[in-house]
């Protein structure tokens, strides 16, 4: 991902995004299981680098799609040719909630493991598919595993990033493939990224519907989550939601796109400090248990 300053998001429109590893057992439903969400995102980091296209990122889509077998979800599939790992958890009425995180870590970086990113996106969204209902009173909710979302080498994020999601949305178009629901039928887009920062913030996305940030922000009030993580407003960020918004699909990303000291986007991101030192569990509470409340919601 990658944010646009100011100056430039005037002069352009729109891009696309700059213990041990446990049983996966469904958890009792309504309950965030920040412990066990942080061995997910241990398990991740175990595997070193995961850009697309590696050993390694063959060896998280493996990751990932067991646990989402084992949380019971069901028609778990990996699409190509971008490994994106998709799930659906059926609904009671028409229509789909894509819910979305980025597996790959980006290359270059000898020695990043992409803790916060984008293994903290992934341990979020697998415990989400633990506790969330088996069947869902509202819309069907797609779970969606992006592959390739970094931009390859110094390319630029605009031109070669979210190439996973695009390629999601493309099947989407196509009338619905490879486990990718039909266009028409996709309500709105949810993005976790980067939500594993100790010191966690989550403002609004600049070009993010106010309308589902407020469902979080609210669900953080209700559970409670103090202080809640959904303050602020923030410039433009190209992230795995752009290509759903280029569709005409309400979306919201939820990034904390300031990580470590420093001007943003902060001295530990695409650095190998982004590690278990600089993660931790409270932070993926603070925004999976609102997730929780929130999600269900949406229409």
């Amino acid at each position: 991902m990658r944010m646009l300053a100011p100056l430039l998001v005037l002069a352009m429109l729109g891009g696309c995004g700059g213990g041990a590893g446990g049983a996966s057992t469904p958890s009792k439903q309504g309950r965030f299981d920040a412990q066990r969400a942080f061995r997910d995102l241990r398990a991740q980091v175990r595997i070193g680098p995961r850009p697309a296209g590696s050993a390694g990122s063959r060896q998280e889509v493996r990751l990932i799609a067991r646990r989402l077998r084992e949380a019971g979800v069901p028609e778990v599939r990996v699409q190509r040719p971008y490994r994106n790992v998709v799930g659906r958890i059926p609904g009671e009425v028409p229509g789909t909630v894509v819910v979305g995180a980025h597996h790959d870590t980006k290359d270059h970086i000898p020695g990043f493991v992409g803790a916060n990113d984008g293994a903290s996106g992934v341990a979020v969204l697998l415990e989400l598919a633990r506790g969330l209902p088996q069947r869902l009173s509202g819309p069907s909710i797609e779970l969606a595993f992006f592959d390739a979302e970094e931009a390859r080498g110094d390319r630029p994020f605009d031109l070669d990033g979210a190439r996973g999601s695009g390629q999601f949305v493309r099947y989407a178009r196509r009338g619905g493939l490879q486990g990718s629901p039909a266009l028409d039928e996709i309500r709105a887009m949810v993005l976790f990224d980067l939500v594993g920062d100790c010191n966690l913030e989550i403002p609004r996305e600049e070009n993010s519907d106010p309308g589902l940030y407020r469902l979080f922000s609210d669900a953080a009030q209700e559970v409670p989550i103090s202080p809640s993580p959904f303050v602020g407003r923030a410039p433009l960020v190209l992230d795995d939601h752009a290509p759903f918004e280029h569709a005409g699909i309400p979306a919201v990303d939820l990034i904390d796109f300031d990580y470590g000291p420093g001007p943003t986007p902060g001295a530990y991101w695409h650095t190998r400090r982004d590690n278990l030192d600089h993660v931790c569990a409270r932070s993926l509470d603070a925004v999976g248990e609102p997730a929780l409340a929130a999600l269900p919601r949406i229409r």
